[in-house]
């Protein structure tokens, strides 16, 4: 049985690494995971491979530090709320294992080999970070506590049975931790800890300051505390093949105590593993609908007008998307309102003026970010009915008008809420005059080119989010069963970067027009905010001409799509 585990448990393994080896055919799977590995390389594992460093894991230092959070761990997990027993099992798995004649301890052996691949891979990118970290090792750490975790889940549902519920084991716990933090202290305070930190640090020496902070881990509490989670951190940085074949020796005894414990607790945990791979997989499903921006959290929400029978599609959509908006987005909206209330106040009520001067400048801040990230928390147009493209289709209406729909409630939520950033923190920095370098922002001459601006580069920025379901609908669909990593983090980097890139290719036009009127207005006319605002207006109305070609664009492009070939994920 130990070899079909073995086999199914490998070639499961192996096909998942030649079915996402395959998808790197397809350009968007290729350029992803180029990406994504170059933002892991730079990020994480850049600075490994400049040379040695110091890694406080292999000083005795860091050994018990590693010791203290193992023996944290190891408590810890026993006030965990699950008590049912449930192992996540996937659908296959519980049909033809469970009507299997396989033996409780089988199943468990089945479900703990099926963990060993992501294991391995944990195991080899800590190794790789820590570099001074042993493989094996590390390896033998992440077994062992998985093998004890899962003895735990079975020990609290068995615990449940007798009685002892999750309060009383969570009090157990804390009673427990307070306990040892009790006897760590006056084992402390025993060896005079305080003062020869003191003295320690008066040398200004490291070695003096490693050896005063090492002694606290010598005294026979925290010895005798330590002494089972120093073979977790021993093995995980021994440095010699001796020290570390007895922590690895010690590690495999664990291992099979606790499977042993694990398989004689009288725990039918088959139903229960039932519902909890349900839950599990209606958690995965919630967390998939929250992050495609579509799950509902006020359902009940009124809309915002009544739609009348006789109101046109156009209509109708941006009717559909402004209640979508309210039912999904509602909550970033609350948000807002909190965040706004709690600056004005700070920046009404304070006497300081670094106090007001540092509110305003967040204010400003959040007007400058809000069109990036505003069309991200409201992405109730072509983002949300992608996977209904073909009712789409079906209404009687053009591309170029049905995309202009799609995108009015967004950009009217957006641009107002962005109007009134603006708004309120150039009348608070104007009516507190001398609140540093930011009062030129709160001019009337700015204040009238950042309000003529602010919407049609919000509408700039909702043409190119928008875009990217019609000219890339691959991209942006991705069906449940799609693998998560570093290549959905490369997809996710170079919509990213091509979303500034075209924005700024979007906006210098509009700017290189704009900074001769600029001077003109400041050289001939004194600033005038109504000659700056007419001077203003042959840039506006460029960005307003970029956005009506570029909803044109994507309307003749909609029309265009083919359900059945566009719309297919797998599609390049």
């Amino acid at each position: 049985m130990i070899r079909a585990f073995a086999f199914v448990t490998a070639r499961m393994f192996l096909n998942r690494i030649r079915i996402r080896i395959r998808r790197l055919r397809q350009p968007r799977y290729l350029f992803s995971a180029i990406a994504g590995l170059a933002y892991i390389w730079f990020f994480a594992f850049r600075h490994t491979m400049k040379g040695p460093r110091p890694n406080i894991g292999n000083t005795p230092l860091g050994v018990d530090l590693v010791s203290l959070v193992a023996l944290v761990m190891l408590i810890v997990v026993w006030a965990f709320p699950g008590q049912s027993g449930g192992l996540e099992f996937s659908e296959a798995e519980i049909q033809f294992l469970f009507p299997a004649p396989l033996s409780r301890r089988q199943l468990l052996v089945y479900k703990l080999m099926r963990g060993l691949p992501p294991l391995l891979i944990t195991t080899l990118v800590m190794s790789f970070v820590l570099r001074r970290g042993n493989f094996p090792g590390l390896f033998l750490v992440f077994a062992t506590m998985n093998i004890y975790f899962t003895m735990v889940a079975l020990a609290r549902a068995r615990l449940k049975l007798r009685g002892i519920g999750f309060l009383l084991r969570l009090v157990i716990v804390v009673v427990i931790l307070s306990g040892i933090s009790w006897a760590v202290t006056v084992d402390l305070a025993h060896q005079h800890i305080g003062t020869k930190m003191a003295a320690a640090v008066k040398t200004q020496e490291p070695q003096n300051v490693m050896k005063a902070a090492e002694t606290p881990f010598r005294g026979p509490i925290v010895t005798a505390l330590l002494f089972v989670p120093r073979f977790f951190a021993g093995a995980a940085f021994a440095k010699t093949p001796g020290p570390f074949a007895v922590n690895a020796v010690a590690l495999v005894a664990l291992a099979a105590l606790f499977f042993l414990t694990a398989a004689r607790l009288n725990v039918s945990f088959e139903e229960a593993s039932i519902a909890y791979s349900a839950r599990k997989t209606a958690r995965r499903a919630s967390r998939q609908v929250r992050q495609a921006g579509s799950r509902v959290m006020f359902p009940r929400m009124p809309p915002p007008f009544r739609l009348r029978e006789s109101a046109g599609p156009e209509v109708a959509i941006f009717w559909k998307n402004l209640l979508a908006a309210m039912r999904i987005s509602a909550v970033w909206i609350v948000g807002l309102v909190v965040l706004l209330t709690y600056f004005a106040a700070q920046m009404l009520l304070s006497i300081d003026e670094g106090i007001r001067l540092t509110f305003a400048s967040m204010e400003l801040g959040m007007a400058a970010l809000f069109p990036l990230l505003g069309t991200v928390w409201f992405a109730q147009d072509l983002r949300l009915d992608l996977p209904r493209m073909e009712v789409l289709k079906s209404y009687p209406i053009s591309g170029e008008r049905l995309v202009a729909a799609e995108m009015a409630a967004p950009l009217m939520i957006i641009s107002s809420i962005e109007l009134l950033l603006l708004g309120f923190a150039s009348l608070v920095l104007h009516a507190f005059g001398n609140s540093g370098p930011l009062t030129a922002i709160a001019s009337p001459q700015l204040v009238v080119v950042a309000f003529l601006f602010a919407v049609p580069i919000c509408a700039t920025q909702l043409v190119i989010r928008n875009a990217v379901p019609v000219l890339l609908p691959a991209w942006a669909f991705r069906p449940k069963d799609e693998p998560r990593g570093f290549v959905m983090t490369g997809q996710r980097l170079l919509l990213m970067v091509g979303n500034l890139i075209v924005l700024a290719v979007a906006l210098i036009p509009a700017a290189l027009l704009f900074l001769p009127a600029l001077w003109i207005a400041h050289h001939f006319f004194s600033g005038s905010p109504l000659v700056l605002a007419v001077a203003t207006v042959p840039s506006v109305a460029l960005l307003v001409g970029e956005v009506w070609l570029g909803v044109r664009f994507l309307g003749a492009q909609f029309d265009q799509l083919d359900v059945t070939n566009d719309m297919d994920p797998m599609a390049g």
